[in-house]
């Protein structure tokens, strides 16, 4: 309720005022007389008048006041408990991995920083680039600080030299009769990397034999048998372990037999399992694991766990030309130990196809982004 004051002749003045200016809800809470004077500086002349306490009721709806001041109060409280769980995350990620937190810029040459910044910005994970900056440091006593240890190129190479695994001895290993298959998830580009391993293989004048197992998809058996038949090399198709058995026996002069799959996905555990059968004890067998470049990091390790049933030997990375971030190459080899075969560089066949060594790797990273 509020309190006002009125000074009038008399009550019925006050009464009608009060109605007049503050609705018939308004009441008179008291009067009293008070004196008046007529002219200020003369005290003696004055009149009375009553003086009238009026209380007036509040016209606001003070249950749709408190609705609104409870709704604000509740959102206030969503927020701060979103904000705590931020909180919570925040600290939790820096619990589970401080080294990536740390700051390092105290422990590196501005050098160094700045090839493991490239690395970075290029998709290597941060504790990967850690590994290949430090192996290609050494500690400068004059900076106080790990610097590299030869200019940028050399000291990369070093770095993924005693970093990363390459098959390094391939072609000296195709002096005995060998087996190798290509498994992996649907459209990574098996089938022409076989096709440009078989070009690769008989260019280093090596016997090849190519046999396909996938009998679901028509168009790229005839494709492979095309590729093939231009080289003129032997094919077969086998579409069972033990068809797969026979065609190996009826390849066994040549040097190297390679096997094309059916790619898979790998969220289908009983599609992948399929293959068991197909390489269950077959000897001098090899088998990579072959993936897209282009495709992200946890798809690509979660494509190798699943195919993982099967004795892995190795990696081949398709498509490198179809990304920027070759990082996520790196980041997988170096997590599983696995060495690298080969990557390719486009879809011409037998071209476009590198085998690993690390001059290369090294110009990929180091190349001038356009």
């Amino acid at each position: 309720m509020k309190i006002k004051k009125l000074v009038v002749d008399s009550l019925q003045e006050a009464v009608e005022e009060v109605r007049n200016l503050y609705g018939p809800d308004a009441t008179i809470l008291s009067t009293r007389i008070i004196k008046k004077r007529l002219i200020p500086f003369l005290p003696f002349i004055s009149r009375s008048q009553l003086e009238v306490t009026i209380g007036i009721p509040d016209t606001e709806d003070f249950s749709n006041h408190l609705k609104s001041q409870e709704s604000v109060y509740e959102e206030i409280n969503k927020l701060k408990e979103s904000l705590k769980e931020v909180v919570e995350l925040v600290k939790k990620q820096k619990a589970e991995s401080p080294e990536e937190t740390k700051p390092i810029e105290s422990e590196y040459s501005l050098r160094a920083l700045n090839l493991m910044n490239k690395l970075i910005n290029k998709g290597v994970a941060r504790d990967v680039a850690k590994a290949i900056i430090d192996a290609g440091c050494g500690y400068d006593y004059e900076l106080k600080r790990l610097d590299l240890k030869g200019e940028t190129y050399e000291s990369l190479k070093m770095g993924l030299e005693s970093t990363l695994n390459l098959v390094r001895d391939f072609e000296s290993s195709l002096e005995d009769f060998k087996i190798i298959a290509l498994v992996g998830p649907t459209g990574v580009g098996k089938t022409t990397t076989v096709a440009k391993l078989a070009y690769y293989i008989k260019e280093l004048g090596k016997k090849v034999g190519v046999i396909t197992i996938d009998s679901y998809r028509v168009g790229a058996v005839q494709q492979l048998k095309t590729f093939i038949s231009i080289m003129e090399l032997p094919f077969r198709t086998a579409d069972t372990p033990q068809r797969l058995r026979e065609c190996i026996g009826e390849l066994s002069s040549m040097d190297v037999v390679l096997v094309d799959t059916g790619g898979r996905s790998h969220y289908d555990d009983i599609k992948v399992k399929e293959l068991v059968p197909f390489f269950n004890k077959l000897p001098a067998l090899e088998i990579y694991f072959t993936v897209s470049a282009n495709m992200d990091e946890r798809v690509m390790a979660e494509a190798l766990e699943r195919f993982s049933v099967l004795p892995i030997k190795g990696l081949i990375f398709t498509k490198m030309d179809e990304t920027l971030y070759h990082g996520y190459v790196l980041n997988l080899a170096y997590r599983t130990k696995l060495p690298i075969l080969c990557w390719t560089t486009g879809q011409r066949v037998p071209k476009d196809l590198v085998m690993a060594n690390y001059e290369h790797l090294t110009k990929l990273f180091l190349k001038v982004e356009e």
